[in-house]
């Protein structure tokens, strides 16, 4: 049924006339991109009647509709999950026509137009209820209301309160849907199976994300063993373990004199000290210490070592020794008076660095003398900070643990040694 609104009449119940006597028909082709949305594409043809002024006034229009239009599932798009086989469908587009009429009797006021056919831009809208009694096959009822950019589809240039015509038809149809083998339709899917569920792929993408650390740990866990394996290399050059050839209390792999006289004092790399050894008692008391003539002391030196040659560091030929009683930290008047002459030498040339070396005899566990080393190094820098205001920048501490021999309780070897060096 095709229901024309324009210039002439056409009354409802003409309307059904002229579905009866002019047949319309027409075919639509429909995409499904989603189960709520598609794209369309249509043909009818849509016959319509009517009279202007009286019933002798007629006009007969043969029209041709061609569309392509937006559809939208509203019952999906309300209740994505259900499981009705009733929807209602709305579309919307753009389209064209093209028309013929006859115009029976012309009123006086309106003139025919010549030639008797034209054609128009057309805007469709159509709802529909449709049923599906398979998920295949469907049948239906719509109503599509076309709007004509054109006032002449009934065969006269004459307005007469509508400047746009429009056709409303009604139509039933049937629907058949083709689907990919194996696979239901995009129109029969709820939207849970169209939509991968949220926790899937969230998964998915962690599953990718994890894959991806994996492969990055490893890499860095290959970093990691290579800087291992150097470290282990590094910690086993400096550490104080390992073969001792000569038992001069570095071990072989940085000895550089590995055959060093037993109890000979050496520094880090194994070469031997040249030391001053007088008036040294080892009955628990200091003796008598001088500093810079008698007592143990060390040729002065840089902090790597090697001696110095008077040309880049300005220190006297023999720099004494600090003693210490066993196992003590304690500082005495030998010691003081040793490290005002330091402390002297230091604050008349600012841009001396002092190294500290504290050492222990052999008596006791290595971890133990180790740390008492260090300590006795670390008493004789506060006391040069301290008392004589030495920068504590320019002053470090080492502590060098045991020395191996002899091997019995040895005040000489109970000792700091200092170092100099310019920056």
């Amino acid at each position: 049924m095709t229901k024309f609104d324009g210039d002439g009449q056409q009354p409802l119940t003409s309307a059904f006339l002229s579905t009866s006597n002019n047949f319309g028909y027409g075919a639509n082709l429909e995409y499904a991109i989603t189960p709520i949305w598609g794209v369309s594409f249509d043909y009818f043809s849509l016959p319509f009647k009517g009279i202007y002024t009286n019933p002798l006034d007629t006009f007969s229009t043969k029209l041709n509709n061609y569309n392509v239009s937006a559809t939208v599932n509203i019952s999906r798009m309300i209740f994505p999950q259900t499981t009705s086989r009733l929807y209602i469908n709305v579309s919307f587009g753009i389209g064209y026509a093209d028309y013929k009429f006859d115009v029976k009797t012309v009123p006086k006021s309106a003139a025919p137009i010549n030639p008797p056919y034209g054609n128009s831009l057309m805007v469709p809208m159509t709802l529909s209820v449709e049923y599906n009694i398979t998920n295949t096959l469907g049948i239906g009822a719509k109503v599509r209301y076309l709007t004509s950019t054109r006032d002449n589809l009934e065969g006269i240039k004459s307005t007469q309160g509508a400047t746009n015509d429009r056709l409303m038809m009604g139509s039933l149809f049937l629907r058949y849907k083709l689907a990919f083998k194996g696979k239901d339709h995009l129109r029969n899917a709820k939207m849970n199976e169209f939509t991968p569920d949220e926790g899937l792929e969230l998964a998915r993408v962690n599953s990718d994300r994890i894959n991806k650390l994996d492969k990055e740990l490893k890499k860095l866990d290959k970093k990691v063993d290579n800087q291992g394996r150097r470290i282990d290399s590094i910690a086993r050059f400096l550490s104080n373990d390992g073969p001792d050839s000569d038992g001069d209390g570095v071990p072989d792999v940085r000895d550089n004199e590995p055959n060093t006289p037993p109890n000979t004092p050496v520094d880090f790399w194994g070469k031997t000290l040249k030391l001053n050894y007088s008036n040294i008692s080892d009955d628990g008391h200091n003796g008598n210490v001088v500093p810079g003539k008698t007592g143990r002391g060390s040729k002065a030196t840089n902090i790597k070592g090697k001696a110095n040659t008077g040309a880049d560091c300005n220190c006297c030929d023999e720099v004494p020794a600090v003693y210490f009683n066993f196992d003590r930290i304690d500082l005495d008047d030998n010691a003081l008076i040793v490290i005002s002459k330091i402390a002297e030498k230091m604050r008349a040339d600012p841009s001396l660095y002092v190294e500290v070396r504290g050492y222990c005899d052999y008596v006791g566990k290595n971890p133990y003398n180790e740390t008492l080393s260090k300590r006795r190094a670390e008493r004789v820098k506060a006391e040069m900070v301290k008392v004589w205001k030495i920068n504590a920048g320019h002053i470090i501490v080492n502590g060098k643990g045991k020395i191996i021999e002899p091997r019995v309780k040895y005040k000489p070897n109970r000792r700091c040694d200092f170092f100099f060096d310019r920056q």
